[in-house]
Order: C-alpha cells, then structure tokens, then sequence
C-alpha cells in the first residue's frame, strides 16, 4: 500500500514574475483510473518579487496486492528472511543470531552448552544416589537386608505381604515411598534403632530427588533459552533489514507551467 503523504507544488518564475494562487480545482483521472485532485494552476499576475509556494494534497493510491498473473516480486538485495532467522535459533539457539551477522548469538550457543552440561550432571547425581539408596535398603526378599517381607510378617499376627510383593514388582519406588511413609512398616526395619535406619534411607531418597528436580529445573531452562534465541533471532533479522527496507521516498518532479519552471515535491510512505 503507498501512501503520499504531502506535496508541494513551487513555482520558479523569472525575477519580477510572480504567479497567483489556483483559480479553479479539476477532477483528474490517470492512467490506471485513481482519481486525484488536479494539481493547481499557476497563471501570471502582477509583477512580484518572489515566487509562491503554493501546498496541495496529492493522490492516496492503494494497491492491495498485484494483478491478476503479474509476475513475483522481485526479492530485495541484501534482505535476510526473517521466519528463517527465526527457525534456526529455535532449532539450535544463536545460529539466527549468526545468521543475521550478530555476535550476540554466542551467548546463546554458550548457555545451550552449559544447559547440557548440568542436566548431565545432575541426572548422573541422581541415578547414583537412587542406586546408593536401594544398595542400602537391599532387597526385601533377603532377611539381612536394611527392610525385609519376612521381618515385617513376623512382628505381627496375620499380617500377608503378598500385596507388597506385588507392588515392590511393579513400581518399585513406590514401594520405596510406603514403607518410608507409613509407620504401619516400622517393623520391617533392621536394627534396635528402627527410625533411624528408615531415616538413614529417606535421606539418600531425598538427595536423588533433588537432583532429578535439579535435571527437570535444566530442562526448563534448555526450552526457555530456545525460546528467547528464537525471538532474538527475528529481532537480529529485522533490525539488519531496517536500513534495507525502504519505507520513505522523497519524489520530486519537474515541469514547465505558464512559460516557467515549476517543481513538485512529495514524501511518499508505503506500508
């Protein structure tokens, strides 16, 4: 869409000649049917001693798309395309950034690497304390072990772990969770000093689960810098296409009207 937004028409005139303002306004039609209003005429007056500057408003042409099998746009020189700027830092972050010839993509890069870095170390943390923990509980199948089924099934009449066999099968740390949780398996505990022990193995659990928070807490971060190098990357991509993208035109035009030259000028804006 192109927009003029102002127009000056000046009369240049031969020392002593001045010009009076238009006399009468007159609907034109061009060449691809966009009505104006007709540029004014200047007509000689008496002498004066400097020419007139006289304001009119020109033409507003809007064209909302190409003709009908007109040929495609011919791409600007220089231009980057900003979606593709877009796309590469959301994939690898900084490589919009680069691509738009920013440096700023660097930092990007880096904190994609450190992002990685700690979620393996962190997931590594927490897969060995979870072994630590369960290497100090033992199996509950074996009586020497840190929490035992035949332990539990002797300290009280009528008790049956055939339901907790079933469980430590199918979700072993859930398994874990109950008889860490529920004082009801107090007994299942080795040693005279019972609570301890049981406290003992929920705090190995707790250092594995926080570093598995500490793996999910990277995780989030690894998403969040994808999402912010791809934003900085259509931001670096645009702003290298500003100076390319031309939205201010000056026109000027030059005549000849009533025997002197005369000069046209207008701001046009295309958005």
């Amino acid at each position: 869409m192109k927009l003029a937004l102002l127009a000056a028409s000046l009369a240049l005139a031969a020392p002593g000649v001045g010009f009076a303002a238009p006399t009468r306004p007159a609907a034109l039609a061009d060449a691809s049917g966009c009505s104006e209003l007709a540029r004014p005429m200047v007509e000689p007056s008496a002498p004066r001693e400097e020419p007139v500057l006289i304001l009119a408003q020109r033409v507003i042409d809007r064209s909302w798309g190409p003709p009908e099998g007109a040929p495609p746009a011919v791409p600007v020189p220089g231009m980057l395309s900003e979606g593709r700027a877009l796309a590469y830092s959301a994939v690898l972050p900084g490589a919009g950034q680069l691509y738009a010839g920013q440096m700023s993509g660097v930092w990007f890069a880096l904190a994609e690497i450190a992002g990685w870095a700690g979620h393996w170390i962190f997931d590594r943390d927490a897969e060995r304390e979870r072994e630590h923990a369960e290497t100090y509980v033992g199996a509950p199948g074996d009586t020497a072990s840190a929490w035992s089924y035949e332990r539990w099934t002797a300290a009280g009449s009528g008790r049956d772990a055939a339901a907790l066999q079933t469980l430590y099968a199918g979700d072993r740390q859930a398994f874990y969770d109950l008889i860490v949780r529920d004082p009801t398996y107090l007994d299942g505990w080795r040693g005279p000093n019972q609570p301890e022990t049981r406290a003992d193995f929920q705090h190995l659990r707790d250092l594995s689960d926080g570093s598995v928070a500490r793996t999910r807490a990277t995780e989030l971060g690894l998403w969040g810098n994808h999402l912010a190098a791809a934003i900085d990357g259509l931001r670096a991509a645009r702003i290298h296409n500003l100076p390319i993208r031309r939205n201010l035109e000056l026109q000027l035009k030059s005549s000849w009207r009533g025997g002197s030259p005369a000069v046209a000028a207008a701001i046009e804006g295309r958005f």
